[in-house]
């Protein structure tokens, strides 16, 4: 149970324990693909912007008014068009869910290996195949791809390939096939990971 006086977010354990029952009613492929539907639903929502060029898209990270920045906090730009994220946005709602029960809910391994599994969706958003490692992935990744979707740079359209992510233990998992598509090292990838929480890449197609 939490600290006596500290107040928690029941939204944020709600969510969980949604997952959590779609799994046990539906698969965890079913609930990847709820998931996946429902971050995609919200991306749909997102205005479309253009950027003049690649660095005033980098410093609307900076002020926070990228669309990518708005759903999920201030990104690092490492160079080259690689991204560093120092915190993952579903920690808190992680760190709630376990004050009140504990443990994660029972299915969550089986659902992030699922998410991995290559498919239309992972292949369309160029996520998961190995950068997935929680259920939240599944949510955050393709959101984020499919904002960057709505955003040109000079006119011209945004592919973000995720590349690697590393989980509240401290375990990586990297995208070897999507690393090698967006053509960087994997080195590069794991350096980032060691002082960030997710790393993706931006180009402009």
């Amino acid at each position: 149970m939490p600290d006596e006086g500290k107040i928690l977010d029941i939204a944020r354990v709600s969510f969980l324990n949604m997952i959590k029952e779609m799994i046990t009613l539906g698969g965890v492929a079913a609930a990847k693909g709820g998931l996946i539907r429902n971050a995609l639903a919200c991306a749909d929502r997102i205005r479309e912007v253009d950027y003049p060029d690649f660095d005033a898209f980098v410093a609307a990270i900076g002020n926070a008014t990228n669309p990518i920045t708005v759903i999920e906090g201030k990104a690092e730009h490492t160079g080259d068009g690689v991204f560093g994220l120092p915190d993952c946005p579903f920690a808190p709602a992680i760190a709630n869910y376990t004050e009140v029960f504990g443990v994660l809910p029972e299915g969550y391994a089986e659902f992030t290996a699922e998410f991995n599994k290559p498919g239309p969706a992972t292949a369309r958003y160029r996520i998961g195949e190995g950068a997935g490692v929680s259920p939240f992935c599944a949510v955050h990744q393709p959101l984020r791809s499919a904002i960057g979707d709505k955003i040109t740079i000079g006119g011209k359209k945004v592919r973000v390939t995720q590349l690697g992510c590393k989980s509240g233990a401290g375990k990586k998992g990297f995208a070897d096939r999507l690393i090698k598509e967006a053509g960087v090292a994997k080195e590069v990838v794991d350096a980032v990971l060691d002082n960030h929480m997710c790393c993706y890449h931006v180009a402009v197609e």
